[in-house]
């Protein structure tokens, strides 16, 4: 399931960054654009390329030690260290205008996806352990 959810997340930050440059009214937005497109299409290569060499297993692991949480006390952390990072994007959404106001959205829906995924990998984690 992750390396599916993955590439769709690359794709969406792809499509972001050339939202962002199409819109863009100076010349460091547009560039902040592009590298954005670029380096979210250069990874999702990467990403089909490692599931095309049979180590989607492998990619999945490293997914999960790297953003995924099993331990409540980290769990609780990176869920406030989330929720103030999505609420700095709903006010930089709501006081600034163009790429700032988009990228402020942005800000705030990665932080709930990020919130939901883990919540829902501890649960699984904890479903799993045997009973003591």
């Amino acid at each position: 399931m992750v390396p599916w959810l993955v590439g769709a997340l690359l794709a969406f930050s792809a499509l972001f960054g050339f939202f962002t440059a199409s819109g863009a009214e100076d010349n460091g937005t547009y560039a902040a654009g592009f590298v954005t497109a670029g380096l979210s299409l250069v990874a999702l290569g990467w990403c089909v390329k490692r599931y095309f060499d049979r180590r989607a297993e492998d990619f999945a692991q490293s997914i999960d030690v790297v953003i995924l949480v099993e331990q409540t006390d980290s769990l609780l952390v990176l869920i406030a260290l989330l929720v103030a990072l999505g609420i700095g994007g709903l006010f930089l959404c709501a006081y600034e205008e163009g790429a700032a106001s988009n990228a402020g959205f942005a800000l705030f829906v990665v932080s709930l996806i990020f919130i939901f995924w883990n919540l829902k990998h501890y649960f699984d984690m904890r479903e799993r352990r045997p009973p003591h």
